[in-house]
């Protein structure tokens, strides 16, 4: 019998993440979650007790670097058909440049751009050749030519990731590997609020229809959930 494919879902406790790891679950895909606090993550919990070895919970902290570079490590010897790097914070409440502290920037830059490039490079090697996709949770925000101001440290934040993410596309050459740097939609959750125009299911359901369908193709796309794709 065949094996279920496996994903590797960061940033899986709420939101899109736990989104995605349900539509995964209900397409026969085991899935590796993570969560800063594991035995905090009711809903979890709750789906690895509603599918019995299919969903292995495991600790990780976005902001300890120590975590992020041990991680692949502790995943033993599993391969990954597919891990979403799904971590973001919305940065001060100001938004603002002229407000912004140092540390504040430097909280949201790390969070947002620096730890899923540095957690992404050390996945690399785990993620299985031809089929391999790594994704990352972006936004349109992040694209500098559709800017259009408001918002502007979480924009560079994302801003950055993008950039961060075409950077490790010139590293992954031979890798026949898939890169996606995807943009979830306005969605209703606690960063997008209760006035977001799209469910976090029909999100999830449309992410991961995009991940599972560009697989094999060895490219670096910028698309949204729908599989528009979006200027850089």
């Amino acid at each position: 019998m065949a094996e279920n494919p496996i994903a590797l879902v960061v940033g899986a406790n709420r939101g899109i993440g736990l989104g995605v790891v349900k539509e995964l679950l209900s397409r026969g895909w085991d899935v590796i979650a993570t969560a800063r606090r594991p035995a905090e993550a009711a809903d979890l919990i709750a789906l690895a007790a509603a599918h019995p070895n299919r969903v292995t919970i495991r600790p990780l902290d976005m902001n300890d670097p120590a975590q992020l570079d041990a991680f692949a490590t502790r995943l033993g010897d599993r391969k990954l058909n597919l891990a979403l790097v799904n971590a973001g914070v919305s940065g001060p409440a100001h938004r603002s440049a002229d407000k912004a502290t140092a540390e504040e920037i430097g909280a949201l830059m790390f969070t947002n751009a620096i730890a899923p490039i540095r957690l992404a490079r050390h996945l690399l090697d785990r993620l299985t050749p031809r089929e391999g996709v790594l994704a990352f949770t972006s936004s349109v925000m992040g694209s500098v030519a559709g800017n259009t101001g408001g918002h502007e440290l979480y924009r560079a934040s994302k801003a950055a990731l993008n950039s961060l993410t075409r950077g490790l596309w010139t590293e992954m050459s031979g890798k026949r590997l898939t890169l996606l740097t995807l943009h979830p939609g306005w969605v209703r959750t606690d960063m997008g609020g209760p006035s977001a125009a799209v469910s976090v299911e029909d999100s999830a359901r449309g992410m991961v229809d995009v991940m599972t369908r560009e697989a094999g193709h060895h490219e670096h796309l910028y698309l949204d959930y729908t599989g528009k794709q979006i200027p850089w």
